[in-house]
């Protein structure tokens, strides 16, 4: 199946355009609508979760723009507009987001997988479909009438650029306690033969 897969997405990636939707619109009506959906809609837990697995590989394999967007429009619809209780949802994409929470734990991990796959492909539609959709409308972020303020750089406490080294308690630490005093030499530290400066200027 695999095999099956990588070589009709490198074909479609590869056809003319009109070759590739003709390719897609096959995959969709025999493979995703005529085998993919009565497996994924009925109430077997072990088909259910069969069929989930080979999904998400598929998700994943898959890497034609053409061939991505027609599955992604299969599992999750078209809509774009904001959800309301009285709309009537995708059936596939509700009964796959029902999943998600399933009382069989294989079944939720398996669905929870598969929406992963979905949001790591490239496709502005998946977000859009899941997430978007029902944040444009509401007001997260208020941004004021002039935008943001520019912030310039922090200002200094003048107090801190005045603080002398000597008046810091943390600065002396460490020092003896006579460090920093003028010491007067005696008289009797003079070396021999040699008096005091007042005594040569008065000869």
């Amino acid at each position: 199946f695999l095999g099956w897969l990588d070589f009709l997405d490198e074909l479609v990636m590869g056809a003319h355009p009109l070759v590739a939707d003709a390719l897609t619109e096959a995959v969709e009506e025999k493979f995703f609508q005529g085998i993919l959906q009565p497996q994924l809609l009925q109430m077997s837990e072990l088909a259910v979760l069969g069929t989930t697995a080979v999904l998400t590989v598929t998700v994943r394999q898959l890497r034609s723009p053409t061939l991505l967007h027609r599955l992604v429009l299969f599992l999750l619809g078209p809509q774009q507009h904001p959800e309301t209780p009285g709309d009537t949802p995708h059936p596939l994409r509700a009964q796959l987001i029902d999943r998600c929470d399933h009382l069989c734990d294989e079944i939720s991990l398996a669905s929870l997988k598969l929406f992963e796959e979905l949001l790591r492909k490239p496709q502005e539609l998946v977000v859009h479909n899941l997430v978007l959709r029902n944040l444009e409308a509401r007001a997260y972020l208020q941004r004021g009438p002039h935008g943001a303020e520019e912030r310039g750089p922090p200002e200094t406490d003048p107090e801190e650029d005045g603080l002398d080294l000597e008046e810091d308690p943390y600065f002396t630490d460490g020092f003896p306690d006579d460090f920093g005093a003028t010491k007067t030499p005696s008289p009797a530290s003079s070396p021999t033969g040699k008096g005091q400066v007042s005594e040569v200027v008065s000869r």
